[in-house]
């Protein structure tokens, strides 16, 4: 197939298109002092409701970091752009530049014209970029966790025994509450908050990489155990998540001795069981799994308590989306997923989740999500699936069966009664962070390695020169504009939910 490389042309929106954004208000938030974003449910159909009482539907991006205007592809364009006070001689991001206004408005421009209406996850705290686009946006609330996006268990093993994460400690409380003192307070009364998140695919669901040597390098109860159960089991006795474990032993066996006997440990008292730090056998494998389950769901719900508290404390208004689940992993274990989502249903607003995958492979899925939280799902973080090709030259044809693809989806997403956001993973299609820093210090074995496993670009919908992808947004937008009407009409009872 020939390669080309589309030809760009300046922004523009039929007429009827934009004159529908301005009177449904689908890309600009009301301003009501006082009021904040809030859930609806009309017969049976969920919403996001605005300050000012109108339901509405999130359609963001992620990713609008001053770094994709770093790259070297596309340095000389942003100075000639905005001018050299877009950063500062060390390439901080100087906000409230002048050149940061001219960029926030470029921004909020491309976002207005295509339908967009959110800054979602990893995006920069600029007044200037919020200010300009006047839409919603979501509070990251991330934490340093033990935890990759996609970590199998073989490496959460290894990374919880580095630093174990007692979520019971005075210390885990005392970071959760210091971050919200520091983000959530200040951000109280504002009425363009979505919500607040939390971290990327928690590893409340565990995917064994049995294949692998490094799982067969693992001990009994390495594989039997969850990690982070494992972790905190093999603290001392005196720490707090010892002590809940031991708690959790006491409320399931009759003695010390036939709790020790399940993990082959002989012991004579619930003390010389708590001071026991090495678990590598295991005598009952199931009774050992079902120890591990129960000790998981009090992880968890300290996990969300906590987390739930501290924002509380400063903001009793605002959505708490939670953690973003990786629905690429979790999907695949379905009881896994229902008993996190018993937990997590009674400490969030709404099931955020990432998903990358066609809707009909999604369908089922977020089927079971509604029917085991009833809570309304936002896809936080989503591009298409199979993800994008990391060429510098683009194949015409393939992007436009990629508009195809996206518009279909949202359409059917939307016609779902329980889904009520759409978070694309990228505003900018650049050169990706990693990619970037291996060409700086010229790691050439670094650089082949991104080359091979194509992670060199960032999915996005428009180019490192701001320019929008037309054979994309063509096809996506007239989507985007749909699809509160098609989610007004959706069906209340949805025959594989609720």
């Amino acid at each position: 197939m020939r390669r080309i490389k589309p030809q760009f042309r300046p922004l523009k929106i039929c007429s009827a298109t934009a004159l529908l954004m301005l009177l449904t208000g689908s890309v600009f938030c009301e301003t009501a002092p006082a009021e904040f974003v809030s859930l609806q449910n009309d017969s049976g159909v969920w919403w996001f409701k605005s300050p000012a009482g109108k339901p509405f539907l999130s359609i963001g991006v992620n990713h609008v970091e001053p770094f994709y205007w770093q790259s070297p592809n596309n340095k000389s364009f942003v100075l000639d752009t905005y001018g050299p006070d877009l950063f500062a001689p060390n390439e901080t991001f100087q906000d409230g530049s002048p050149a940061v206004e001219k960029w926030a408005q470029r921004v909020a421009s491309n976002l207005t014209t295509w339908g967009f209406n959110t800054l979602g996850v990893h995006n920069p705290p600029s007044k200037s970029l919020r200010s300009a686009v006047r839409g919603y946006y979501v509070v990251e609330l991330g934490l340093p966790c033990n935890w990759g996006w996609n970590f199998q268990r073989s490496i959460l093993v290894s990374a919880f025994k580095k630093k174990p994460l007692d979520v019971f400690d005075a210390s885990f409380t005392s970071a959760v509450q210091s971050q919200a003192a520091e983000l959530v307070k200040p951000r109280a009364g504002d009425p363009q908050v979505l919500g607040y998140t939390y971290t990327d695919g928690p590893p409340w669901i565990i995917e064994d990489d049995s294949g692998s040597e490094d799982f067969q390098k693992l001990t009994v109860a390495e594989k039997i155990i969850h990690p982070w159960c494992l972790a905190l089991m093999s603290l001392p006795a005196e720490a707090n998540g010892k002590q809940v474990w031991l708690a959790t032993m006491k409320g399931r066996y009759s003695s010390p001795e036939d709790a020790g006997a399940t993990y082959a440990c002989k012991v004579s008292g619930w003390d010389e069981l708590a001071s026991t730090t090495a678990w590598t056998s295991i005598s009952d494998s199931a009774k050992a799994a079902d120890d591990s389950l129960a000790f998981m769901e009090k992880i968890m719900r300290q996990w969300y308590e906590v987390r739930r508290d501290a924002i509380r404390q400063y903001d009793r208004n605002h959505l708490i989306l939670g953690d973003k689940l990786n629905m690429n992993r979790d999907s695949k274990c379905p009881d896994q997923l229902t008993r996190s989502l018993h937990v997590m249903r009674d400490y969030v607003d709404v099931i955020d989740i990432q998903y990358y995958a066609p809707f009909d492979t999604q369908r089922a899925v977020l089927a079971l999500i509604y029917k085991e939280s009833g809570k309304p799902i936002l896809t936080g973080d989503t591009a298409c699936c199979p993800l994008w090709k990391d060429e510098t030259s683009y194949d015409a044809d393939f992007y436009h069966q990629m508009g195809k693809t996206y518009a279909d989806d949202v359409t059917k997403l939307f016609s779902l009664p329980y889904f009520i956001g759409w978070h694309h993973c990228g505003y900018m299609r650049g050169l990706r962070r990693e990619y970037v820093a291996a060409l700086k210090r010229n790691d050439q074995k670094s650089i082949e390695y991104f080359k091979n496993k194509k992670l060199t670009y960032r999915e996005g919908f428009f180019t490192e020169f701001e320019e929008p992808i037309e054979p994309i947004l063509n096809a996506l937008g007239p989507a985007i504009s749909n699809c509160e009407n098609l989610h007004r009409a959706s069906t209340a009872l949805d025959n594989n939910a609720k």
